[in-house]
């Protein structure tokens, strides 16, 4: 079972943009780009998805921040993942 906590980013950017930048910020590399489900594996086993509004929806941009360990390292990660984001990007965003 993985534990998640979800960082809301206002973004308008792709699932592909927006994967290179969390992976920039978590020192990482996007695995399964190709795929139908890529994700940024984080370190201690977490992983982060990419959830993109639909057509004509408005952001915000939903990261998802998995553990497999407990919900307080997913939020643990989520924040620590935050914070890295201002490095590489504007985006305003929320841990919820």
């Amino acid at each position: 079972m993985d534990y998640s906590v979800t960082i809301v980013a206002q973004a308008h950017v792709t699932k592909p943009d927006a994967l290179r930048l969390i992976a920039e910020a978590a020192g990482s590399t996007v695995q399964d780009a190709a795929t139908a489900h890529p994700f940024v594996p984080l370190v201690g086993g977490g992983r982060v998805e990419v959830e993109i509004p639909k057509f004509g929806e408005a952001p915000p941009l939903a990261i998802d921040v998995f553990s497999p360990h407990s919900v307080e390292q997913a939020r643990m990660s989520a924040l620590a993942l935050q914070a890295a984001l201002v490095r590489v990007t504007d985006w305003p965003t929320e841990v919820r």
